[in-house]
């Protein structure tokens, strides 16, 4: 993999503000961690970049005592077994249990030999909690078809979760109710859960999409606030998921509302589901950097966003930004 390649993959994974990212060699020398990887384990980058994984962080053992694999990363580079949405627990420096949910990637060169491990590491302790209140049945079936739909696009595999765990932040960051905090979770898990009646190739199209398959991406909201309607206890988001592509100007989808009279987990879910669009690498084009992706927020408050949540979830953002 040559240098260009390599530095693009840095760029990507630092632009990264709420998943963490871990790069490793064949070798199990760290190549790259963002600063959300470095925060889970309480370390500074300079601690981290350079050094055997194995050592800094595992004692030098790739298993336990029972002969699992210590970490996710481990497992996908001495086995060759890419690792998607595994639910893992962190120990960090302070003896605290984190947990994240978890993919690997393998990375190789150009004769086909595995040259780079990537990890993706985005915390959910807070899902836990939000979870033991729900009915876990009818959760599990919509996380069922969340990771059927990132089988089919790439792009969606880790993006409902980044969504849902940028929903809670801002819905505890305004001071929502309990309740409230819940139903954004949920809004943001299974936001696009009508996507599972999208054709593949639409999903997965490198570059602009058509009028015509703009008009069957256009209808993912709908199909979702229907397929939810059907599911026990998640009554109360249908009309959340229905009307997240709507505009504060009137110019949405599916039903052009405008303003107040767009729901309000809506109006926020519309925020957070574009921040973490781009801030994602995308086949077509590079993320935004945390920076890029909240000044656009900031240009679009009044037109695509509602101003006093667009101001909120700014304000969040940098102040995460500045304790990092």
């Amino acid at each position: 993999m040559d240098r260009n390649t390599l530095a693009r993959i840095a760029a990507v994974i630092q632009s990264s503000p709420v998943q963490g990212w871990l790069v490793i060699d064949r070798d199990f020398n760290v190549v790259h961690a963002n600063e959300a990887y470095c925060q889970l384990w309480k370390l500074n980058s300079e601690e981290v970049i350079g050094q055997y994984i194995l050592d800094l962080l595992f004692k030098g053992k790739k298993q336990d005592e029972r002969g699992r694999y210590v970490g996710p990363l481990i497992e996908t580079m001495d086995t060759g077994r890419e690792i998607s949405l595994m639910e893992v627990c962190v120990t960090n420096n302070y003896e605290a249990n984190i947990w994240c949910l978890a993919n690997t990637y393998l990375l190789h060169d150009a004769e086909g030999r595995v040259e780079y491990a990537v990890g993706t590491y985005l915390p959910i302790d807070k899902f836990k909690v939000i979870e033991r209140r729900l009915d876990s049945i009818n959760l599990d079936i919509i996380k069922a078809f969340c990771k059927a739909i990132g089988v089919r696009d790439a792009y969606t595999k880790q993006h409902s979760e980044s969504v849902a765990y940028l929903m809670v932040e801002l819905a505890e960051y305004m001071n929502l109710s309990p309740d409230e905090v819940t139903k954004a979770y949920l809004a943001g898990i299974v936001h696009d859960v009508g996507k599972i009646g999208v054709p593949e190739k639409i999903l997965g199209k490198p570059g602009r999409l058509s009028d015509e398959e703009f008009e069957i991406i256009k209808c993912h909201p709908v199909k979702g606030s229907e397929i939810l309607a059907e599911i026990d206890g998640l009554g109360t988001v249908t009309n959340i998921v229905r009307h997240h592509h709507e505009r504060y100007d009137g110019l949405g989808y599916p039903e052009g509302l405008m303003g107040e009279s767009i729901p309000f987990l809506s109006r926020m879910l519309s925020i957070c589901d574009a921040f973490d669009a781009m801030t994602s690498k995308r086949c077509y084009r590079d993320p935004y950097t945390t920076q890029q992706a909240l000044a656009e927020i900031r240009r679009c408050a009044g037109l695509q966003f509602d101003p006093h949540i667009s101001e909120s979830f700014i304000h969040y953002m940098q102040g995460q930004f500045e304790q990092s």
